[in-house]
């Protein structure tokens, strides 16, 4: 019997400019053998390292029976005490990105959950798409239409995200179900890796060695470092391969891989007979006829009942879109940035956006002074919406009054 094998391998790397990794990573090595998972830590020093680790340690403890969502509350109450009981600890944050392997052997299955900017992406038939939608601000913004994908990946606020384990009491745990073939390959990483690596590039690299996951984890962590490896680095790539006889079970410690099997069989099809169909009377066709209308109605009633079940669908939509945009307009209502307004110079609190119309700013100062005034390079942090602290606007409010 066919059955699916998956190759992993996994890496990270601190990068060029941070001292700490704060990424932490698994590669099949929990309960869950099919169970792969990376944490980008938020924080700074060694609190975001922190955050990342207990995630992994929770998520290593995952059963297959037990749901992904339940794993992430009881990560994100882990955080949230270590937070309260350490003053150093206090604020820190992890995104996350796991996936896992099963379903039933004539369709196997693969489950993702994330939160955060931390990505999953699907390799098959020569073709890299997305599996997550981040979850930050600019991601927000391209959904509502106001950037496109492209201006989002140079956006300056990119890293600004908007849901992470321990981030709140309660967490929104995005998870999706997809079917697996063989020969499909799957991509989990760090915004280090995705933030300094195009799209194009990273489906370049998985491509150009589609029979060796660590040629292609590590061509990508290299990838990241020659792009200047601002930011830690965590990639893990799965490959799904077919063989027969199965094989056993192997085991490889060095560099993060290893192999799991997952049993599968191909579907089972049967084949349809060829009938005349005998000839109607004619009180069968008044009768067929009746059916056809009444057919005909309750189609209409079913359309209707689908067109108001998308319009629900979309209140709803616009409903969860308000809500993952709290956290951002919260983090927001501490920043200020400068803008021209009808010739004039003007700060505003807040964020410079307005996604579905919703204003993420206020007006707070008007300082007097003339867009005309305002000389090369001052006017590029205006034009671009430069953000500041506080402290910050009100420097530059003194520099501009000067």
């Amino acid at each position: 019997m066919p059955f699916l094998e998956l190759q992993p391998f996994g890496v990270t790397d601190a990068g060029k400019v941070r001292q700490n990794n704060e990424d932490a990573l698994l590669v099949g090595d929990g309960e869950d053998e099919t169970l792969f998972v990376v944490a980008d830590g938020i924080g700074g020093f060694e609190a975001g390292e922190v955050a990342s680790s207990l995630a992994v340690e929770v998520l290593k403890e995952l059963r297959p029976d037990r749901s992904f969502k339940t794993a992430m509350a009881e990560a994100n109450r882990k955080i949230l005490a270590a937070g309260r009981t350490d003053e150093k600890l206090s604020g820190m944050g992890t995104t996350v990105v796991a996936i896992r392997f099963g379903g039933t052997q004539s369709e196997p299955l693969a489950e993702v959950a994330h939160v955060g900017d931390s990505r999953a992406y699907l390799v098959r038939g020569g073709e890299m798409n997305p599996i997550t939608e981040d979850h930050s601000l600019v991601a927000e913004l391209v959904r509502s239409g106001d950037l496109t994908r492209d201006q989002a990946a140079e956006h300056p606020q990119k890293n600004l995200i908007t849901r992470a384990l321990g981030a709140d009491e309660d967490v929104a745990v995005d998870t999706t179900v997809l079917p697996i073939e063989a020969n499909d390959r799957v991509l989990l990483c760090s915004d280090g890796l995705s933030d300094m690596v195009p799209e194009t590039r990273i489906s370049e690299l998985l491509l150009d060695s589609p029979e060796d996951p660590e040629r292609a984890a590590r061509d990508l962590l290299a990838a990241a470092l020659d792009a200047g490896g601002n930011d830690n680095i965590t990639v893990i790539v799965v490959d799904v391969k077919e063989q027969a006889p199965p094989p056993r079970l192997v085991r490889r410690r060095e560099g993060q891989s290893g192999t799991s099997e997952m049993r599968a069989v191909e579907p089972q099809v049967q084949p349809q007979e060829s009938r005349t169909p005998p000839r109607e009377s004619p009180r069968r066709a008044q009768d067929r006829a009746r059916r056809h209308h009444r057919a005909a109605r309750r189609k209409r009633r079913g359309a209707f009942r689908r067109a108001l079940g998308a319009l629900v669908r979309g209140l709803a939509i616009l409903a969860v879109l308000a809500i993952a945009l709290v956290p951002a307009y919260l983090w927001g209502s501490s920043r200020y940035f400068f803008a021209f307004d009808g010739g004039d110079v003007v700060a505003y609190q807040g964020l410079p956006y307005a996604p579905l119309g919703f204003e993420l700013n206020r007006e707070w100062r008007r300082p007097g002074v003339k867009e005309s005034d305002i000389k090369e390079p001052y006017r590029e942090p205006i034009e671009n919406h430069k953000l500041y602290t506080e402290s910050q606007a009100q420097k530059v409010l003194g520099d501009l009054g000067s």
